[in-house]
Order: structure tokens, then sequence, then C-alpha cells
């Protein structure tokens, strides 16, 4: 009989067993399977990247960006409006959750006269894309006196838009 003291010194002495090894291998290569299907890949989010103005020099265009409709609100879009000096707000109809284009109006020099805007938006590929809505106004009176801001909001007709959105903006 051995004593427990030889046993020690005999386990301590002997190479790493095969079976230690095998298992230490196949734990690198699961480790490394899975460190192969990890995939990451980044989501840029784009809103409006690109808008198109044209305007006979009246009014300065500004589009202050997307937003989602809150409340609904039935359409003043074509009514004939009269500048003066306070804001007004148009809007075509609107639906609550739908996404909505702002695009405020103001008046670079006060002048004598009548204008309407046509306001396109579009989204999605391609060199055009789709249409998503056209908005025409009504006749804009404008006199000599006139400084207030139009500030129209545009309900894109859709809850789900597809980057880029492209508003094409024309004042007559």
């Amino acid at each position: 009989m051995t004593s427990w003291r030889a046993r020690i010194t005999r386990i301590t002495g002997k190479k790493v067993p095969a079976l230690a090894l095998v298992v230490v291998g196949l734990v690198g290569m699961v480790a490394g399977v899975l460190a192969a299907a990890i995939t990451i890949t980044p989501v840029t989010y784009f809103g409006e990247t690109g808008t198109y103005h044209n305007n006979t020099g009246v009014f300065t265009v500004t589009d202050t960006g997307l937003f989602v409709v809150a409340n609904s609100a039935s359409t003043n879009a074509t009514s004939a409006i009269t500048i003066g000096g306070s804001g007004m707000a148009l809007n075509n109809a609107l639906t609550a959750g739908h996404w909505m284009d702002i695009v405020t109006f103001v008046m670079n020099t006060p002048a004598v006269g009548s204008h309407s805007a046509t306001l396109t938006f579009k989204n999605g590929a391609g060199p055009e894309g789709s249409t998503l809505v056209t908005v025409s106004s009504g006749t804009w009176t404008t006199s000599g006196s006139s400084t207030g801001t139009v500030t129209f909001y545009v309900d894109l007709g859709t809850s789900s838009i597809t980057a880029p959105v492209t508003a094409y903006i024309n004042v007559n």
C-alpha cells in the first residue's frame, strides 16, 4: 500500500491529460463561433434631407421640420387671406398620428400684391422619390403694411415615412 503523499506526488508530476486539452479546445471553438455569429449593424435615422424653395423674393421661407400631428383638424389651406400684422396659421386636413411638416413664410419687405404657395412633399429613393402630398394655398393678399407671418402645417398623409423627405415649396 502506498501513502497519500506518494499518490499526490504522482498526480502533480503527470503531464496535462489529453481530455483536458480537448475540453479547452472545444470551449475555445464554441466561443469563436459565438463571436463570429454576432453582427453589429448600425442604423442611421434620417429626417428631412432636402428642400427646394422658389419664391418671388417677397417671402422668406423656413422649413422647421417634421413633427407628429397631435390633434386632428379640418382644412383651411385654400382659404383666401389678407396678411396683416399678426401671425396666421393654415393647414390641410390634419389627422392625429400622421407626420406633418411645418413651413413658415415671413414677408421680407411689406409690399402690395397677391400671392399663393404650393407645397409638395416627396419621400423615398430615386431622383424624385414618391409624392406624399401636394397642397396649394388660397390667395394671400398683402398690403404695404403687411408684416405678418404665415405658418403652414402640412399633414403628409401617413404615419410611416421613408427617408429622405424632400420639400418643394413655390411661392408666386
